[in-house]
C-alpha cells in the first residue's frame, strides 16, 4: 500500500464514491444511510412511556416494562448492537479470535460517515512518508481542546494503541487490494492538524451500496463472516437489554421486521455501538444544545436517536457530564471557506475568520447570531488561498490532498469547485463583476455590508486587524473583480459524547461501578472527549472507533494484552 501523489482518481474510487483529483476540496458529504426515522425524532427504543411520569422525566429516565412475548431465542457469546465502524470492527476482532458473534443492525445497511478516513498517531504508512507524531504534544492539545474534562487515562490508551490498530487495519485493507492515501493537515500555529488521516480506498469489496464512506464497515463484515464465527442481522433493532436478578446484562431483545421479538443471549457480553444522538432533539436540548443551532445535520444517520444511550441508562449506566462535544463542519451550504471576510445576515463582520472548522461553526452561530454567514473574496482568491496555506489551512480550507502534493493543488481544486458552484449551486455560491452587484445577491442590507467591506479593506491596507486581531498574513483585500461569496453553513456531523465508560469500555454507573456484561464503544460512548471535539488529530473519531472496536473485540475473546 502506498500514498498516491496526485490524489484519488475516479478509477480508484469505490463504486458510488466521488472525490476530486486533488482530494475532496469541493466535497459534499457522502455515506449517509437511508433514513430510519425523521429528523429530530425521539428514540423509538423500548416501550413508550405515557402519562404524567413521561411528561416529567426524560425518556432515558423511564425504564420500560420488561418485554415478555419472545417469539425466538438465539444464543451467542458476544452480541454487538450497531453496524457502524466501531461495531463491525469489534465483531471482526472477536470473531477472528475464535468467539461467536452476532451483530444486529436496525437499518438495512451498514453505516459509514464522511469520506471514510481514519486518524492514527503512528502507522507503517506514516513511517514510509517520514512522518513522526509528537504524542505528548498532540495528547495535550486533545485534552486542552476538551477543556481538560475528558478522562486522560482513556485518551492515553488510544495514543498507546493507535499505531498497532492502524497497522492491523492496513493489513486487512491490503488483503482486499486497497490503496492508502495519507492527507495533509493544517500548518496553523494555534490550531495545527497533523498529517495522519489515512484514506483507504480501491478495494475489491464492492457493490451498489458500498462507497468510500462505508467501505471499511463492509470489509470488516466480509472478513468477520469468512471466519465462520460471525452473523450479521439487518432490520433487527435492539429495544431492550436483558438483565438477571443481580442487574448483570445477559443479552438483548430485538424486534424483527415482522414486529416479533427475538431475544439474543450473550454469554460474554453485549456491546453498544449504536452511534450518537444527532437526530434526537430531547438529547440535544439536554446535552448538546448548540447542535440545535446548525443549518443542517449532515452525515449522522437519521437512525442515530440514542437507542444505546437509553438502554444503557435503563440498565443502570450513567452519562458523562454535559455539554457533550459536537463535531461540526461549515459545509452545510458551500463546501469551501478560506481565511477571508465573513459577514452575517446583518451585514456585519463578527469574528476572526482564519480559524479551524469547529471555530468557524461556533463563530457563525454564536457571534454571528445566525445559522449562516457569507465568505466574501475577490478574483485573487486562488493565489491568496495558496499563500495562506503556509500559515494555516486544515479541513475545507486546505483539502483532503495527499502528503507530497502542493498548496497550489489544493487551491486549484477549490477554484474549480467555486466556479462549478456558481453554475450548479447558485443559492450557495455567488459571483458578480462588481462588489455592489455581489452584495445585492446576498441576504444582507447592502449599505451595511458595503461599509463592512470598506472597513475590512482599510484594515488589510493598514496590515493590522484591530477589530478581531486576525493574523496579518491572512488580511487579503477585496478589490479586484470578479467578486465571490460562499455561504458558510454550520453542519452537525455527530455528537461524540454519551455513556460513561471505563478504560476497558465497560458501562459504568454513577458510582463508577461496571454494569456487568455491558460495554459501549464509538460515538455512543463518552469520556474520551468532552466539551469540544479535538481536530488536531484529523479523523480521530474513526480512529477511536478502530481502537475501541479492536481492543474490545480482543478483550471479549480473551486475547487482549494491555500495552
Amino acid at each position: 500500500m502506498s500514498e498516491t501523489k496526485s490524489g484519488i482518481s475516479r478509477r480508484d474510487l469505490l463504486k458510488g464514491a466521488a472525490l476530486s483529483a486533488a482530494g475532496v476540496a469541493a466535497l459534499g458529504v457522502v455515506g449517509c444511510s437511508p433514513a430510519a426515522s425523521g429528523e429530530g425524532n425521539a428514540s423509538s427504543s423500548g416501550s413508550d412511556a405515557s402519562g404524567d411520569a413521561a411528561s416529567a422525566k426524560h425518556t432515558w429516565e423511564i425504564k420500560p416494562e420488561p418485554i415478555t412475548d419472545i417469539a425466538e431465542t438465539v444464543d451467542t457469546e458476544v452480541l454487538v448492537i450497531g453496524g457502524g465502524y466501531s461495531g463491525t470492527c469489534c465483531a471482526l476482532n472477536a470473531a477472528e479470535n475464535g468467539t461467536k458473534v452476532v451483530l444486529v443492525e436496525k437499518d438495512t445497511v451498514l453505516n459509514g460517515h464522511g469520506v471514510g478516513g481514519t486518524g492514527a498517531v503512528g502507522s507503517r504508512e506514516l513511517d514510509k512518508l517520514g512522518i513522526t507524531i509528537d504524542k505528548p504534544i498532540e495528547m495535550e492539545r486533545w485534552v486542552s481542546t476538551c477543556g481538560n474534562r475528558c478522562r486522560e487515562s482513556l485518551v492515553a490508551k488510544w495514543f498507546r494503541e493507535s499505531e498497532r490498530c492502524m497497522n492491523w487495519l492496513l493489513d486487512v485493507a491490503e488483503s482486499d487490494g486497497c490503496s492508502c492515501m495519507v492527507t495533509v493537515g493544517s500548518r496553523s500555529a494555534v490550531h495545527p492538524e497533523i498529517d495522519c488521516y489515512h484514506m483507504i480506498y480501491g478495494g475489491e469489496t464492492t457493490s451498489d451500496i458500498i462507497n468510500i464512506a462505508n467501505y471499511i464497515e463492509y470489509l470488516f463484515m466480509k472478513k468477520a463472516e469468512e471466519t465462520g464465527n460471525a452473523e450479521f442481522v439487518f432490520e433487527m433493532p435492539a429495544v431492550q437489554l436483558v438483565q438477571d436478578e443481580s442487574g448483570a446484562v445477559k443479552g438483548a431483545i430485538c424486534e424483527n421486521s415482522e414486529g416479533k421479538y427475538v431475544q439474543y443471549n450473550a454469554s460474554k457480553g453485549v456491546v453498544l455501538a449504536t452511534g450518537d444522538i444527532s437526530y434526537n432533539d430531547e438529547y440535544l436540548e439536554a446535552f448538546a444544545p448548540i447542535g440545535l443551532k446548525v443549518m443542517t445535520r449532515l452525515c449522522s444517520d437519521r437512525g442515530n436517536v440514542g437507542d444505546g444511550h437509553n438502554m444503557a441508562a435503563w440498565a443502570g449506566g450513567a452519562f458523562q457530564d454535559g455539554p457533550w462535544p459536537t463535531m461540526m463542519h461549515p459545509q452545510a451550504a458551500a463546501t469551501y471557506h478560506g481565511p477571508f471576510l465573513f459577514v452575517n445576515p446583518d451585514g456585519n463582520r463578527f469574528m476572526n475568520e482564519a480559524t479551524w472548522v469547529q471555530g468557524k461553526c461556533v463563530g457563525v452561530m454564536v457571534n454571528g447570531g445566525y445559522d449562516h454567514a457569507w465568505s466574501i473574496f475577490d478574483a485573487n482568491f486562488e493565489a491568496d488561498n495558496t499563500d495562506s496555506l503556509q500559515y494555516g489551512g486544515g479541513m475545507f480550507w486546505d483539502s483532503f490532498r495527499p502528503v507530497g502534493s502542493t498548496y497550489e493543488d489544493a487551491s486549484k481544486s477549490h477554484a474549480e469547485g467555486v466556479e462549478k458552484g456558481v453554475t450548479d449551486n447558485p443559492d450557495n455560491y455567488k459571483k458578480a463583476d462588481t462588489i455592489e452587484e455581489l452584495v445585492a445577491q446576498l441576504d444582507v442590507p447592502a449599505d451595511v455590508a458595503l461599509a463592512t467591506i470598506e472597513r475590512y479593506n482599510a484594515l488589510c491596507e493598514a496590515g493590522e486587524d484591530t477589530d478581531f486581531y486576525k493574523e496579518s498574513h491572512y488580511l487579503y483585500p477585496i478589490k479586484q473583480g470578479p467578486f465571490y461569496a460562499c455561504k458558510v453553513g454550520p453542519g452537525l456531523l455527530g455528537v461524540c459524547g454519551g455513556i460513561h465508560i471505563s478504560d476497558n469500555f465497560e458501562v459504568l454507573t454513577a458510582d463508577n461501578q461496571p454494569v456487568s456484561g455491558l460495554y459501549a464503544i464509538g460515538n455512543c460512548a463518552g469520556d474520551i472527549y468532552a466539551y469540544d471535539y479535538p481536530i488536531n488529530v484529523q479523523g480521530n473519531s474513526h480512529g477511536r472507533c478502530l481502537v475501541e472496536g479492536k481492543c474490545l473485540g480482543e478483550q471479549l475473546a480473551g486475547v487482549y494484552e494491555e500495552i
